[in-house]
């Protein structure tokens, strides 16, 4: 698939749909909204889109259940999150990890997002052409690229619920906790996936992490394929993971 065929369907309008939609605009790809209400049935039946799936985590079982019809070349999928478990046969999808902040009028680019799959080169050009940098990587790098994106989505999240702090607070007040969590994030994350922990990750955390210091969370979302995921991955592993069990108890989490 090359940038010129490319036509994109973006399911999920929420703050993620809307800013890969303005992008993929923004480099002349033609994009069509759907929404819960809206938009399926153009989308499913267009044989040569891409249906670019901005859903969270808790509702992509839905999507995909829709899309069941549709060939997992032609869906790409953008959740951060521990989502491989939920894939069945759209396993060779393309997948993106967006490695960008959008809150309200706040935007920011903090890597490039990487992508993967049969999709991955139109996609990741086209949005870079629209402002937000993307590269394209094989699939042994997207796993590793995954495991340390665990890392980013365990730390950004849970304890500046449980802590009621910042994320800049949270890093000032409390970095071992902080660093033994994204450790033992990507750590069960990397064993899962069968690729090696890099030292350099967890600087690049604190690179990443260092413009969205005013971040806070007030409640943990996504635990079941954030925290609690690398719970889960831990314990299949053998590898133990205080920080992130004591976490998710004082959060009420029942995972």
């Amino acid at each position: 698939m090359t940038g010129g065929d490319l036509r994109v369907h973006v399911i999920g309008m929420g703050e993620t749909g809307r800013r890969l939609a303005a992008a993929l605009s923004a480099a002349g790809v033609a994009n069509v909204p759907v929404t819960r209400e809206r938009g399926w049935e153009a989308a499913l039946a267009d044989p040569r889109s891409v249906r670019l799936v901005c859903v969270r985590e808790e509702a992509l079982a839905v999507v995909l259940a829709r899309l069941e019809a549709t060939p997992p070349q032609r869906v790409a999928l953008v959740q951060n999150g521990w989502i491989r478990p939920a894939l069945g046969r759209f396993a060779g999808c393309t997948r993106g990890l967006l490695w960008f902040t959008s809150k309200a009028e706040f935007f920011r680019v903090l890597r490039p997002s990487p992508f993967a799959g049969p999709a991955a080169g139109a996609l990741a050009a086209a949005l870079t052409a629209g402002g937000i940098a993307a590269e394209a990587v094989g699939t042994r790098e997207f796993a590793a690229r995954e495991a340390e994106k665990m890392g980013f989505n365990c730390v950004v999240g849970l304890p500046l619920a449980v802590h009621r702090l910042s994320l800049a607070e949270y890093l000032a007040q409390r970095p071992e906790e902080a660093r033994a969590l994204f450790e033992e994030s990507v750590g069960a994350a990397a064993a899962a996936l069968g690729v090696a922990v890099s030292p350099a990750w967890w600087p690049a955390f604190l690179a990443a992490a260092e413009p969205l210091g005013f971040v806070r969370s007030a409640a943990a979302k996504a635990l079941e394929f954030r925290n609690g995921a690398v719970l889960r991955l831990a314990r299949a592993a053998g590898l133990d993971a205080p920080v992130t069990e004591r976490l998710l108890a004082a959060s009420g989490s029942p995972i």
